[in-house]
């Protein structure tokens, strides 16, 4: 008998050990246990604000929708899209091939799950209020539009999906949708989003302005990009851009925000909450948080790739007019073969809010290496020192502008020139705007001048009276939408647009490095001009010694500058009526997820130029 009782004890004993193994840990979370509260649903949505860092390759983009200057040493957005971009010498060479092996810079569905599920779990809840669960419903399409935005960019066609799909579902297979429906998809999202994100969820954290402001670049980018690729349907060009004119209307006369006299203070500010330019911004702090981006500047560590000087002469002068027009310039005197020091005189003050004021090359003052020789200070603050630690290394606690009022006004008359509505009103209450700041070199002595108003005289834009006639202009493209650009590219220097606003626009032939012959160098491999006199013993012998030469100017020999693609291998071509290069555009398809689907009896169609 006492047996059977230490058996039935040890039964119910096993019995209950199972029941007890079998329950769930109390710190860990499943659809049942986490969406019960808004604290949990704002953990989950902080994961979408800086959860990838990529940024490599002709189409990739930054996968942190709010990425900043990153963190640690990842590469600062001072660089971001540098081999892409004619604001910087660079010698990197078009994709050769199609990328075989699906990773996360490639195509990838992992986010826009993610978007899905918060969506349709908010969806559910009813332990939030009314309020709540739309508010985060909107979050949830805030980040999907940002997701879809960045996949049609990068892959053009995309398929959608707008809700969790099941492993054995057949639509997982889908092809790709077009272009447009994925514009229209975002649209839809971002006008959902504005309705419902709240107008104030707390410091750094998504509200309504900040969707505005992102839906004005975002929307932006997709109509352009339709409207230059032909990749229109269903009006969805016409829709995006007036999509992005009502987003800027929304934020133009809500009062809320200005451009500010100061703006290199926008780029180099341990705080920016109180700062009237700046709708979104990420903060940094010592020991919690930090970047690299101002080291780059620091004049005591390298700074390469550095800017070019097509960068350089895309400044207007002071007198309004481009540097090939201005009779106060006179380029025609010595074919712009000057010192670097007469280059920036009287010009527009961005420039020298965005560079020094001094020609920087190893082993000359202020110390540290460029590649070119014009050292961007743009995100220096003004009191950078050498003995403090937050201005070295990975140190850095500047706060990043991660959308600013400024671009929103950028955005609004490129939208509106595109819809036929850019009248001088608007040219008022945008690029006007940008060029009544007070700007001052290295915010010390008196202001600059400022640039005179963009005064629009039918189709063109005139100074004084003189309609503007660059020499420089693309033909292409018409005379006001040339200005609208340029201001766009001065405006937002070094802050990793420029390589997708060639991409919307279908301009990568400005990206083209190769030259009549090495004696004659294109504005694209090299940047300040500088008197070799002048170079100290030490300088010029880390520029033998380096993968550069100096290039000396006719006829006064003395003129040089460092010339970085001084050999043919270095050289980039470009050719608007081939397909190798224009399929540079978009990203190939992942051939081993086209065998995927091939293998699942499915088809998923490759991009034009990448069969082979």
């Amino acid at each position: 008998m006492k047996k059977i009782y230490i058996l039935l004890f040890l039964a119910l004993a096993l019995s209950s050990c199972d029941k007890y193994l079998d329950r769930k840990p109390l710190d860990t979370f499943d659809a049942t246990n986490f969406w019960v509260n808004e604290s949990n649903v704002r953990l989950y949505a902080q994961g979408a604000y800086v959860h990838r860092n990529s940024m490599t390759g002709v189409n990739t983009t930054s996968e942190a929708y709010f990425f900043g200057y990153g963190t640690g040493y990842t590469y600062p957005q001072l660089f971001m899209w540098a081999p892409w971009s004619d604001e910087f010498v660079n010698s990197s060479s078009w994709a050769s091939t199609v990328t075989t092996t699906q990773s996360y810079l490639n195509f990838d569905f992992a986010m826009i799950r993610r978007h899905n599920i918060m969506y349709e779990e908010v969806d559910k809840m009813t332990t939030i209020t009314e309020e709540a669960r739309n508010h985060w419903k909107g979050v949830a399409r805030f980040f999907r539009a940002m997701e879809y935005k960045r996949l049609g960019g990068m892959f053009g066609d995309f398929p959608i999906f707008t809700t969790t799909q099941a492993t054995t579902s057949d639509s997982l297979y889908k092809d790709r949708d077009p272009l447009y429906k994925v514009a229209l998809q975002v649209l839809a999202d971002y006008q959902y989003a504005a309705a419902n994100v709240r107008v104030n969820d707390g410091a750094y954290q998504v509200n309504k302005n900040v969707v505005l402001a992102y839906m004005t670049r975002d929307l932006l980018y997709l109509g352009t990009l339709m409207k230059y690729h032909n990749k229109d349907g269903a009006g969805a060009v016409t829709a995006c851009l007036n999509g992005c004119k009502w987003a800027a209307e929304q934020l133009m006369t809500s009062g809320k925000y200005a451009v500010t006299d100061d703006y290199r203070a926008v780029f180099t500010s341990e705080d920016l909450t109180n700062n009237k330019d700046v709708i979104f911004s990420r903060c940094y702090a010592d020991g919690k948080a930090t970047h690299c981006t101002v080291s780059y500047s620091n004049g005591y560590e390298s700074q390469s790739p550095s800017a070019s000087q097509k960068m350089l002469n895309s400044y207007l002068c002071s007198d309004g007019f481009p540097i090939g027009q201005s009779p106060a310039y006179n380029y025609a005197s010595d074919n712009n073969i000057r010192l670097y020091g007469s280059q920036i005189k009287n010009r527009d003050p961005r420039l020298l809010a965005t560079y020094r004021d001094t020609v920087v090359v190893k082993g000359w003052a202020p110390g540290a290496a460029t590649a070119t020789g014009i050292s961007a200070w743009k995100y220096l603050p003004y009191s950078a020192n050498d003995v403090e630690n937050k201005y070295f290394g990975s140190m850095n606690i500047t706060a990043a502008p991660l959308i600013r009022y400024s671009e929103v006004l950028l955005n609004y008359a490129e939208a509106c020139y595109e819809t036929g509505s850019f009248t001088q009103a608007v040219a008022d209450a945008t690029i006007n705007m940008l060029r009544n700041r007070s700007i001052k070199v290295n915010n010390q002595g008196t202001a600059l001048p400022k640039l005179p108003r963009m005064v629009i005289t039918g189709t063109n834009v005139t100074v004084n009276g003189v309609a503007i006639n660059d020499p420089a202009r693309d033909v292409t493209v018409a005379p006001i939408l040339w200005e609208i650009r340029r201001e766009r590219q001065v405006e937002l220097a070094m802050e990793g647009f420029r390589r997708s606003d060639l991409q919307r626009w279908a301009k990568f032939s400005y990206l083209k490095t190769k030259q009549v012959d090495v004696n004659h160098p294109t504005e694209l491999a090299y940047g300040a001009i500088f008197n070799y006199k002048d170079l100290p013993a030490a300088t010029k012998k880390s520029i033998r010694s380096s993968n550069s030469k100096l290039f000396s100017f006719t006829p006064d020999s003395s003129r040089v500058a460092v010339y970085n693609l001084y050999s043919s291998t270095y050289w980039r071509d470009w050719d608007d009526n081939s397909v190798t290069y224009t399929r540079n555009y978009f990203n190939s398809i992942p051939t081993n997820t086209i065998k995927f689907y091939t293998d699942n009896g499915a088809t998923l169609t490759q991009n034009p130029g990448w069969t082979n």
